[in-house]
């Protein structure tokens, strides 16, 4: 014997949903049907986007485990392209305690915007920057992480001008 599924019924936007057994439904407003039980259906509505017909496409899962042979990271490019960031950001940069943290936020958001230009789907871009002066003391940065050892990468870049240096490591976690 075959098991009766339910029919799926689209609605106007917000509209009712009245039913007074399992087989027979009708659309229409509360009034003229108000000894029938009803049900509303939901639904999403912006007043910001209203009048306009925008759809939001929607992805099946790929469950891809491993990026595609097009996207893996070419760390080549990569460390070229962070390079050549650093090196024209700091290119009359002049260490200043006041202004060192504003400065190391935006290297720090540059180089994690050039990276995304790069197009490398489904890796997650994290950037750590430090700037300091150097009077001879020894700094050490660690980091650990967890992660695939087989696609997930790092590269730290650090550059001397002057009397002051900066570091910058860049993170490529792949999300599957």
């Amino acid at each position: 014997m075959m098991a009766h599924l339910p029919k799926t019924i689209t609605l106007p936007h917000n509209s009712v949903l009245f039913s007074n057994s399992e087989h027979h439904h009708e659309i229409g407003n509360h009034e003229n049907h108000s000894h029938v039980r009803q049900h509303r259906q939901s639904s999403r509505y912006s007043f910001y986007h209203h009048g306009h017909n925008h759809h939001r496409i929607r992805y099946e899962n790929t469950y891809r485990m491993e990026p595609n042979n097009e996207h893996k990271l070419d760390l080549v490019q990569i460390r070229r392209v962070a390079t050549s960031t650093i090196e024209a950001a700091i290119l009359n940069y002049e260490y200043n305690p006041e202004q060192a943290t504003k400065f190391i936020e935006l290297l720090a958001e540059q180089i994690r915007s050039r990276m995304k230009q790069l197009h490398f789907p489904r890796y997650k871009i994290i950037t750590q920057a430090s700037v300091g002066q150097n009077k001879g003391q020894d700094l050490r940065i660690v980091s650990k992480c967890i992660w695939n050892s087989k696609w997930d990468r790092h590269i730290t870049i650090t550059k001397e001008i002057f009397n002051d240096f900066i570091t910058v490591t860049i993170f490529f976690i792949y999300t599957e």
